[in-house]
């Protein structure tokens, strides 16, 4: 009895780490990302397939250093940009202590860059 309680919790944990999305292995999905802190929030679009950032009214290219981290050019300074979760990125901007967190507006109130 002791061997399949075991053998189902083991079962169970495996089966929920390998589903929680940190062994993914693509991009993550384009969208729209608001930053909800601020009043009225601020949002970007990113597209990691053709690695373009479209945050306050400008067209910014990324730069893959991995899966989840990017850099781009930033008023003559790099940034950063960090995929902490599918629905959520970090921006790191040069001479800001904190980073700014945007999380992903749903798809069905995103609205989508002309040159998507």
């Amino acid at each position: 009895m002791k061997s399949y309680i075991f053998s189902f919790l083991f079962l169970l944990t495996e089966v929920g780490i390998f589903n929680c999305g940190l062994f993914h292995r693509g991009l993550p999905k384009k969208g729209e990302f608001c930053y909800v802190l601020a009043k009225p929030p601020t949002c970007l679009f990113a597209d990691f397939e053709k690695r373009k950032l479209f945050y306050n009214e400008g067209v910014y290219d990324l730069t893959l250093r991995t899966r989840t981290e990017y850099t781009f050019q930033f008023k003559d300074q790099i940034a950063e940009l960090l995929v902490s979760t599918e629905n959520r990125i970090d921006l790191k901007f040069p001479g800001e202590a904190l980073n700014k967190f945007y999380m992903r507006k749903k798809e069905k109130f995103s609205q989508f860059p002309e040159s998507k």
